[in-house]
């Protein structure tokens, strides 16, 4: 069961929200649509997508405690990519830690490993859990976006807005209310 998002507003909220949706769509969706290549026009499975995003996720909350971030480190092939139960666990644990971190956390600095070419080495960068944690959110809304065409491309359900970013619904919320 996954646990429920804290009710004291954090900055780690929207991301648990992102989270929650896309633990709901995975779990209406059959092992073999989640774990299916490709999907329509797009190679990857929607288990392929979701697993890229949880690295990302934990590799931030793993940077919180070492003040070291690497998101080219990547696990391929984990029962998070194969079974929408491991990931619908996974998803859990990520919930639970992110409901324990403190905002004061966000102005801590990282150290960011970063690939930029394929042909020359990585760079390393400062940067701050606070920024990387609206990365991974705009990173997260991005791969949403993308399981939920495949979601429809496979006739499942997907919640109102999903995969949509919150300066888009921020904008269609003030366009209808302009509209009145």
């Amino acid at each position: 069961m996954l646990s429920t998002a804290s009710q004291n507003s954090s900055v780690s909220t929207p991301l648990i929200g992102l989270l929650h949706q896309l633990a709901d769509v995975v779990a209406r969706l059959p092992d073999s649509q989640y774990t299916q290549k490709p999907v329509g026009v797009i190679d990857s499975s929607v288990g392929g997508h979701v697993r890229h995003c949880l690295d990302h996720v934990r590799s931030l909350l793993d940077s919180t405690g070492s003040g070291e971030l690497n998101y080219d480190q990547r696990q391929l092939g984990t029962s998070i990519e194969r079974s929408g139960r491991g990931a619908a666990e996974h998803i859990d644990e990520l919930l639970r830690e992110l409901e324990e971190l403190d905002d004061d956390v966000l102005d801590h600095p990282l150290n960011l490993t970063v690939l930029l070419s394929p042909d020359d080495p990585p760079i390393r960068v400062m940067t701050s859990v606070g920024r990387e944690m609206a990365y991974v959110l705009a990173h997260t809304v991005h791969h949403n976006a993308l399981v939920g065409a495949m979601v429809k491309t496979l006739g499942g359900w997907l919640p109102e807005r999903f995969g949509y970013a919150p300066s888009t619904i921020k904008n269609l919320e003030n366009s209808r209310s302009c509209a009145r």
